[in-house]
């Protein structure tokens, strides 16, 4: 066993004894070494040597014990001060480990076992810096020794000293090949140098050297998935579990590629064993809270946040994830207040040097309100802003430089000065989000939503645009959409083949409201047996001020949970919404119609990625009229 050193003084009794103890025989060898012992208690060796059987059967305070009375016994031995430290670094006490190391290297300063350990205890004791020195010096001594490189490469890894590291772990490796902790220490030495491909290949390389290495199958299941490739990280965070199965990180990173993967009712149950494993991990209680979100089960959600919270308050995933939940569950009072902490989460832009508006009156003073997030976001919460302009002396709205025209006649309307996102800043004396106005104004119970509609009205220059006639002239007219803004983990678009039992119906033309259409669904359209019936807009619709004018003359819309649906519910046009099985917190969880777009209906999922039998539904509902 590396690390042990022995220096016996032969006699009979004791040399049989150290002869079984060197061929393995532990328990002849501890007869011996005990008699030995009950013969003349002072033998140094044989007390030195039964420490060193003790270490190794992981008694370490017996082992310490008799270590230190060979030592006193014997205190210029550099050996039996090596084996003391081996013992105390055991038992957890690094400070007088390294004591005894260092008092070896003074007995003998070329003694390259004790320079190792004495880097190995300062690693332990999080002293990096006086590790790599011991390591360094070690390696002055033996530098064809493998681990010794392999342990510098760890000191110069946790210095960040990455580089360095990677030169370390790779001379290791030319002295050793299939030395599999430098292979995998190497792996992650070139991730974090920004080499991801690197690393899979030195992490593979050290299973390939050592199938049963537990660390090397989770970094790089690990780094799989950080990487992108989820589908790829389930097998190694398997092996992993089966290897080391109350491994609580791996179960939980297993749950994450498996909820990456939209897999979220397998995710579930590894997230609830990695909380289960370690009840103060919080990031787990987070994956927790979002896969019951995911799946739909909001109470769930919610005790899951809290525990996470419990653990890290400060945490703005779990508490903007916790409002989410809130919402949807309907709770406006305590889900808005939440809701706030988006504004902290990595991304959020950053708001003006300006007082927080909170709802006072500020006559004579201006008030600035700044649209966030999507099209949708700013179409659905326009209707505070005349609330909020009614406190204020002047009322600047900066929006999204596409909804500018369709936004202006309620602007006006409202006495609201539009500004542009893209322009400078306005000269304001306080500042509200748009999405923190319900907030502000004490609007955060669904009662006190203002949901009178239409609160958008189409300019009449883009009325005058497009009064020409759309489709037949006695066929109702609905619009449609299918997809909208892609974002990771997209679950609110459906595809275009999915569409067919709406456009078999008789007596409708269908006009297309996306305004980009890839080319083959374009291409499909063209093709449809129905497509005499389908009206492209593609490249007509130059801002949200075109599509809402075509809105206005339609009998209705189908659509997903896109800025479109927003638009045809802000104008009061009947709205058949189809949505995802765990929608957006704005639809509720259950409800048939929407608090907030009155005649709007809600069609949802009865089962994750359910979209057949939402169409049927719909097209059921609009052929009724």
């Amino acid at each position: 066993m590396r690390g042990l050193h022995y220096f016996p003084v032969m006699n009979t009794v004791f040399a049989r004894g150290f002869a079984a103890h060197r061929d393995g025989r532990l328990t002849e060898a501890e007869r011996a070494y005990e008699a030995a012992l009950a013969a003349e208690p002072r033998h140094v060796d044989a007390l030195h040597l039964l420490g060193v059987l003790r270490h190794q059967q992981g008694q370490h305070a017996e082992a310490a014990e008799l270590v230190r009375r060979a030592v006193d016994l014997r205190p210029t031995d550099a050996g039996l001060q090596l084996n003391l430290g081996n013992a105390l670094k055991a038992l957890g006490r690094l400070d007088d480990a390294i004591e005894r190391f260092r008092n070896a290297l003074t007995l003998q300063p070329g003694f390259p076992l004790a320079q190792y350990n004495l880097g190995n205890a300062y690693t332990a004791a999080g002293r990096h810096e006086d590790a790599a020195d011991a390591f360094e010096k070690a390696l002055r001594l033996q530098p064809n020794d493998a681990p010794t490189w392999n342990n510098f490469g760890n000191a110069l890894s946790a210095l960040r000293r990455f580089e360095d590291a990677a030169r370390a772990f790779r001379r290791a490796l030319a002295i050793r090949p299939r030395h599999a902790g430098a292979l995998n220490n190497l792996g992650m030495a070139l991730n974090a140098l920004g080499d991801p491909d690197g690393a899979i290949r030195q992490f593979r390389a050290a299973i390939e050297a050592e199938p049963n290495y537990v660390a090397a199958h989770f970094n790089l299941g690990n780094l799989l998935d950080a990487s992108g490739r989820p589908a790829d990280a389930v097998a190694p965070l398997e092996t992993t579990i089966r290897l080391q199965p109350r491994f609580a990180p791996a179960h939980f990173g297993l749950g994450h590629a498996l909820a990456t993967l939209g897999r979220q009712a397998e995710a579930l149950p590894q997230f609830e064993r990695a909380v289960g494993l370690d009840p103060k991990y919080a990031v787990a209680w987070l994956g927790l809270g979002n896969a019951h979100l995911a799946l739909g089960n909001h109470p769930a959600a919610v005790r899951a946040f809290d525990q996470a919270l419990r653990l890290g308050p400060d945490e703005p995933a779990a508490q903007l994830n916790r409002s989410l939940a809130l919402l949807a569950l309907g709770d406006y009072a305590r889900g808005l207040a939440a809701y706030e902490w988006r504004l902290k989460t990595p991304g959020s832009a950053k708001a003006p040097p300006l007082p927080r508006w909170n709802g006072e009156p500020m006559p004579g003073r201006t008030l600035l309100v700044r649209a966030e997030q999507g099209f949708g976001d700013t179409l659905q919460f326009m209707r505070f802003a005349p609330f909020a302009a009614k406190l204020a002396g002047r009322l600047v709205l900066e929006v999204q430089p596409a909804l500018l025209p369709l936004l202006e006649p309620a602007a006006q309307a409202a006495r609201i000065e539009l500004k542009s996102a893209a322009d400078a800043p306005a000269r304001a004396d306080a500042f509200c989000p748009l999405m923190s106005l319900p907030l502000a104004l004490g609007m955060t119970t669904l009662e006190s939503i203002p949901a009178r509609t239409p609160y958008l009205v189409v300019p009449a220059a883009y009325r005058r645009k497009w009064r020409g006639s759309i489709g037949g002239q006695a066929k109702r007219k609905i619009g449609i959409t299918w997809s909208g803004r892609l974002q990771p983990g997209e679950t609110r678009s459906l595809p275009l083949a999915m569409l067919d039992p709406l456009f078999a119906l008789e007596g409708i033309d269908w006009i297309v409201l996306q305004p980009v259409l890839a080319a083959v669904e374009r291409a499909a359209l063209d093709a449809h047996p129905c497509a005499k019936a389908i009206h492209r807009l593609d490249g007509r619709l130059e801002n949200f001020a075109d599509t809402g004018a075509i809105v206005d003359r339609l009998d209705g819309v189908v659509s997903v949970d896109t800025s479109v649906a927003h638009l045809a519910g802000a104008l009061g046009k009947p709205l058949w919404l189809m949505l995802p099985f765990a929608a957006d917190w704005r639809w509720g969880i259950d409800a048939l119609s929407s608090t907030w777009y009155p005649k709007t209906r809600l069609f949802r999922q009865a089962e994750p990625g359910g979209w057949a039998d939402v169409v049927e539904r719909v097209a059921a509902d609009v052929r009724g009229g």
